[in-house]
């Protein structure tokens, strides 16, 4: 490959020679653009195929690909994949020679992707509006069309788009707000004011009073641990100094344009000491204290209390994007503070089971999802040939099912061990038909996945991504299934751009402790998998604390996926001891959460059980929804066993919540380690 350096080098792309192994390194930045608009083309996949070298394009289109001239051959093909476009592939010799006259790619748009949705949308109109309250704009809020499985979400400052026709009825919803419908008489903007539902305000007023230390007030009401914002600058345990005695000891000299303003005698003096921060959204003639997040417990002077030698980490939050989630109180800046610990997940839960009046007395049974299956699936059982069920189905999509969710759901699990190729067209199906609901293709995606369909299961993450790329739980659920698909180079390349806060508008701090774990499990399960690329392994070890990094895993690692973020359960962890711990996802319990989840876009939570007494464990769920017939909530749930260790196992089930009646029994881990 030595003819091809020269024209590398000609170009303005780097080459660097170790003087050590007399290898070369080659790095190609260029662009990836749409061939109409020449706009740069987010998140395209740019890699060797086979080669497990690639990167992802950042939220412009750019990317930098990193490789050894030795890994590459001229004959080996390179490509570039962007959701919705046509993927060009072309061999290294050819790539050299096309890169010595210019460093911009550009991808044609396809009419369809994988047969899965038809992305000509120009004969669609669309309606342009701003949800709002008498407090300011509504982020988060549902807007859906009515008969339809179109659905919007309106963004930070209350705007949305959505597709829908002349006497069409929008019906408009939030948290807490009686929900309101317009008929659509022309398509002029329409501005929507939505009412407190003072009824659900009582009940939280009532039976949820928090403690104050543990939330922040911010322009979109109280937000708890979970609400945070951006990440500037990070400081590690080894960055403390062994002398240091109080925090502001470990914070001193450590970040740009930080001072402590001391007491008359000329120090510190606890926690009547402040912090102030230059820059980010303060001014020289505006200037405000920092506050302090704590694992979650927010202090608005200097936690002196705390031992600096058990301090794990402190981050320093002072962008704008921060004063996002924690409003004006965070205009000073916030000091992230982490503390060494085993696992954070782990000790609350097992904590939790410690307390007294507890103690687990009821009869669980498990339900028996087969003896609920619905008419047309016995009919299918019963039809004599498979040709004869076919029709059936057919039948009964074109008629009273066309747009019921459960439908297809439920014909895809009767269908999927007898032909599995049509089965999976019967989720493409309606996954055209629901191309702009995002509830209703995460359960599509939730399936693909239970039965080992990777591939399809990314088209579906990669649509979504498309139609909601302010929401976290896109990337994440992407990185997860590139990881699935062994795509791991993308994966690590996703991971860096989150957790480096690579995002234009959008942080991952609701799932920031999913991420760490899931980026670190990839590390450690596929290390050799993962050289040159762009794995942000120095801003993981930030998160991690030293102990927890050497002896990396879980007993047992339990995860729960929603389609729905409105929508209430309860999930219920019995110990070996009898002793139980409720998880409520709640409007009563936890509102501040439900709002956090639907402003940001996300619907995960995980739970470590680490250490435990040696016995079973119970895990049973119940639903308090009112489920939405033609498309209810459905919950994925996975769970690893030695999560991140040689003998993982692991295993997933998707379950309609429309189906629990009562609490239900939904699994039994043995821990026996």
């Amino acid at each position: 490959m030595k003819k091809f350096v020269l024209l590398i080098f000609i170009c303005i792309y780097q080459i660097s020679i170790s003087q050590e192994s007399n290898l070369v390194e080659i790095s190609i930045n260029a662009s990836v653009l749409d061939y109409d608009s020449k706009k740069g083309i987010p998140f395209s996949e740019v890699n060797f195929i086979d080669k497990n070298i690639g990167v992802l394009t950042d939220t412009e289109g750019n990317f930098s690909l990193n490789f050894l001239d030795q890994n590459i051959n001229d004959d080996d093909i390179f490509s570039i994949t962007a959701y919705g476009y046509d993927t060009i592939k072309t061999s290294v010799d050819k790539l050299y020679k096309f890169l010595n006259n210019t460093n911009k790619f550009f991808l044609k748009k396809l009419n369809n992707q994988n047969n899965w949705f038809d992305e000509d949308d120009t004969n669609d109109n669309y309606i342009f509006g701003k949800v709002f309250s008498v407090s300011g704009p509504i982020q988060g809020a549902s807007i859906k069309l009515k008969n339809s499985l179109i659905e919007a979400k309106s963004d930070f400052e209350g705007y949305f788009k959505i597709k829908a026709n002349l006497n069409d009825i929008l019906s408009i919803n939030f948290l807490g707000m009686i929900e309101k419908q317009i008929l659509i008489e022309d398509f002029d903007d329409k501005y929507i004011l939505l009412k407190t539902d003072a009824q659900i305000l009582d009940q939280v007023t009532i039976t949820n009073t928090p403690e104050l230390s543990d939330e922040v007030e911010t322009g979109y009401g109280k937000k708890k641990k979970k609400s945070v914002g951006f990440s500037t600058s990070t400081i590690t345990s080894e960055d403390i100094s062994p002398g240091a005695v109080t925090v502001v000891d470990a914070i001193r000299g450590k970040f740009a344009n930080v001072q402590v303003e001391y007491n008359q005698e000329g120090a510190a003096t606890g926690n009547k000491s402040q912090i102030y921060v230059r820059g980010g959204s303060l001014s020289l003639n505006n200037s405000a204290a920092a506050i302090f997040d704590v694992e979650g417990l927010i202090y608005s002077e200097v936690p002196d209390f705390i031992d600096p030698q058990q301090i794990e980490s402190i981050t320093l939050l002072r962008s704008l994007g921060a004063t996002n989630r924690y409003g004006s109180q965070g205009r000073g800046g916030v000091f992230l503070i982490k503390m060494k610990s085993l696992s954070r997940k782990a000790e609350r839960l097992l904590n939790s089971l410690k307390v007294k009046g507890n103690d687990y007395k009821e009869q669980v049974s498990r339900i028996d999802f087969d003896s609920l299956k619905p008419y047309y699936v016995k009919d299918f059982i019963k039809a004599k040939r498979l040709s004869e069920a076919k029709q059936q189905f057919f039948t009964l999509k074109d008629g009273v099912y066309e747009l019921s969710v459960p439908f297809y759901i439920e014909s895809f699990d009767h269908f999927k061990n007898i032909d599995k190729e049509f089965a999976i067209s019967i989720l493409k199906s309606i996954a055209e038909k629901a191309k702009d609901n995002p509830k209703a293709l995460k359960t599509i995606a939730y399936k693909l996945e239970e039965i080992g369909e990777f591939k399809n299961a990314k088209i579906i993450y990669q649509r979504l991504l498309s139609i909601r790329p302010l929401d976290e739980q896109s990337y994440r659920d992407l990185a997860l299934i590139y990881k699935e698909n062994e795509d791991y180079d993308l994966a690590a390349s996703l991971f860096d751009i989150m957790l480096n806060n690579k995002l234009k508008n959008v942080n991952m701090l609701g799932l920031q402790e999913t991420v760490v774990n899931e980026a670190a499990h990839l590390y450690f399960t596929e290390l050799d998998k993962l050289t040159l690329t762009d794995f942000p392994l120095k801003t993981l070890k930030t998160y991690i604390p030293k102990n927890d990094w050497r002896n990396f895993g879980f007993d047992y690692r339990i995860i729960f996926d929603w389609n729905d973020p409105a929508v209430e359960f309860n999930v219920q962890f019995v110990g070996p001891k009898k002793k139980y711990y409720d998880w409520s996802h709640t409007v009563l319990d936890d509102k501040d959460l439900l709002e956090d989840e639907l402003n940001y876009g996300y619907n995960t939570e995980e739970f470590i059980i680490e250490k435990s007494d040696k016995g079973k464990w119970l895990i049973n769920i119940e639903n308090y929804t009112i489920q939405d017939e033609s498309n209810p909530t459905y919950i994925k749930y996975t769970v690893f066993k030695n999560y991140g260790r040689p003998n993982e196992i692991k295993k997933v089930e998707v379950i309609d919540l429309n189906k629990l009646k009562q609490k239900i029994n939904l699994d039994v881990l043995n821990y026996y380690n």
